[in-house]
């Protein structure tokens, strides 16, 4: 039951961002990049937290899972993918739910992987965000047609603040995990 009521509140705000609230967000690149992007992939996430994940025998095919997830996300911050969604709504509905699947395929990708796969994979995503931030920042040519360049501007500020969360957040979890393992190994069990 849980599981069902989970599910209905993703469709739910799915349906909410991408249908009646899409004109609204498509009316800066802040909103649509920052706000409805995010929240796009937050929701698959949680889809695919809550769904059970396919069962891949090896771990190449997380791996490669997430690799896809990296291609996708990256092309969505190409400023010509970011112009089409604004021009033609069916391509808008495409981004939806292909960031939807990439935030499910996230999870997917990293639960049960590598551990070098958990630290490498937001590493990653952080300096994309962080690239892509710093170009949107300090270009003063206007890479999206469909916004402004204050809005542009704008949006590469955040950008750049939200990857260097995940950047820090990523170090973080990896000191804390190396610390929790130097512990165990420093002061084994007695049995």
């Amino acid at each position: 039951m849980r599981r069902a009521v989970s599910l209905c509140g993703v469709a739910i705000f799915f349906a909410l961002f991408s249908f009646p609230l899409n004109a609204w967000f498509s009316l800066t690149m802040l909103r649509h990049q920052i706000i409805q992007l995010p929240a796009m992939f937050i929701l698959g996430a949680i889809a695919g937290a809550v769904l059970y994940p396919p069962r891949f025998k090896n771990r190449s095919l997380k791996i490669a899972l997430l690799i896809a997830t990296m291609a996708t996300l990256i092309f969505w911050m190409l400023p010509r993918s970011i112009d089409l969604t604004i021009v033609y709504p069916w391509f808008n509905r495409v981004m939806h739910g292909s960031i939807f699947i990439a935030g499910a395929g996230t999870v997917w990708g990293l639960r049960g992987n590598f551990f070098e796969a958990q630290i490498a994979f937001p590493l990653m995503l952080a300096a994309m965000l962080i690239t892509g931030g710093a170009a949107l920042r300090s270009f003063t040519i206007l890479l999206c047609s469909s916004f402004t360049l204050a809005d542009q501007q704008a949006t590469g500020f955040y950008l750049l603040c939200i990857g260097a969360l995940i950047f820090i957040g990523t170090i973080t979890f990896l000191l804390q995990r190396l610390g929790a393992t130097a512990s165990e190994s420093a002061y084994p069990r007695q049995s």
